[in-house]
């Protein structure tokens, strides 16, 4: 039978003087779609309980969704501290993934209401802050740290695809999570992407000759609406750099328009954008 992760890594380096201890993970670097979700979470090393209650602990991908749940519970009740950092797919667009995913960590890193004092990190470098770190390959499988934030940036991400699922019907992001399976492709091939999803990822790059769905395309004349649009992007961008997934802009429905759609945590949140030249 394998062996789990366990706390040999976090017990050598709490000898050296380390008490506050982050694992860092993150989930979402080979979706098509959706944003890179990346968790540290300091776990209490010093309680008598915390072997017990995360007996049975493995890498997310490895639990079932029930068991991810309880982890999930058991871990926010019982970490010392636990913060969630993410970029949305047009972040990953823009940067790259290896950079989307590395801002997601420290994000994460600088969420924790209490500062690590180390960093155990799954596969990557993360310099931070000065933070000492370790990257642990395969360390979700080998760390109980990192696989308790692997845990929780899993359930978390899940979620948000979930939701998105209800924004962006017949994707089957709610199935999927964004990730590469046939119905995705064959969604993709019928219906082209919708804006959360990844332009540079080849396979929905592939589909970028379907018009993407409730994109509006609007007017480019007049100063004033000139100057509205460069409000939303400035809006949208400080959004994203403060963890806001960006789901749409401009989106046009019965009632109107919506500057701004995203997602603020797991609450969908509706953004109406005033903008107005200096002076006036």
């Amino acid at each position: 039978m394998q062996e789990g992760p366990n706390f040999d890594r976090e017990l050598v380096l709490r000898q050296q003087g380390y008490c506050l201890l982050a694992g860092v993970d993150e989930v979402g670097r080979g979706a098509w779609a959706g944003p890179v979700v990346a968790c540290a979470a300091i776990l209490p090393l010093n309680s008598p309980r915390l072997k017990e209650v995360l007996l049975g602990l493995r890498d997310s991908k490895h639990l079932t969704p029930s068991r991810r749940q309880q982890y999930y519970e058991l871990i926010g009740s019982l970490a010392v501290g636990v913060g969630l950092g993410l970029v949305s797919s047009a972040g990953i667009d823009r940067l790259g993934i290896a950079p989307a995913t590395r801002l997601a960590m420290r994000r994460a890193v600088d969420a924790l209401s209490m500062g690590p004092e180390y960093l155990l990190v799954d596969g990557f470098p993360l310099n931070h802050r000065g933070l000492p770190h370790e990257a642990i390959v395969g360390g979700d499988v080998k760390c109980a740290s990192i696989a308790a934030a692997s845990v929780m940036a899993k359930v978390v991400r899940d979620g948000l695809m979930t939701t998105l699922d209800a924004v962006y019907p017949g994707y089957g992001f709610g199935h999927h999570k964004g990730y590469g399976t046939k119905k995705h492709q064959e969604a993709l091939s019928s219906k082209g992407p919708c804006p959360i999803h990844r332009l540079s990822y080849s396979p929905v790059r592939d589909a970028l000759h379907h018009e993407p769905p409730t994109v509006v395309q609007r007017s480019s004349g007049g100063s004033s609406m000139a100057v509205g649009r460069l409000g939303e992007q400035l809006t949208a961008e400080h959004l994203e750099r403060n963890g806001f997934v960006i789901c749409e802009t401009n989106y046009r429905c019965t009632g109107g328009e919506v500057d701004i759609v995203g997602l603020d945590g797991q609450c969908l949140v509706f953004v109406e954008v005033r903008t107005r030249r200096s002076g006036t």
